[in-house]
């Protein structure tokens, strides 16, 4: 069928707009999609499913928020080179002096 390849090119889509770690670990969210499942079907998860869809739960979040502030930082170093370069490109264009530059 075409669920692998529309999976693997889901895949590659996300780890072109985020992180490899925020992909890998938003595929990990299967285990609590899974325990969710058990519960809509009635059946019981054991302490120890519901632990570590949790603590998958949590990472995702931590992850995301890292992510998250990592990219605002970079945005502001972007802009701060951007700014510096546009200010040395303007430094570089003005003349320091206008002698020699007009003839008589």
């Amino acid at each position: 069928m075409a669920i692998t390849p529309s999976s693997n090119f889901i895949y590659a889509i996300a780890m072109l707009k985020t992180t490899p770690l925020v992909v890998t670990v938003g595929l990990s969210l299967t285990i609590p999609v899974a325990v969710a499942g058990d519960f809509l079907l009635g059946r019981t998860a054991k302490l120890m499913s519901l632990l570590g869809a949790f603590l998958v739960l949590g990472s995702f979040v931590v992850v995301g928020l890292e992510d998250s502030k990592n990219e605002k930082v970079l945005a502001e170093e972007v802009a701060a080179e951007i700014q510096l370069r546009i200010s040395s490109e303007i430094e570089d264009r003005s003349p320091a002096t206008t002698a020699g530059m007009y003839p008589a």
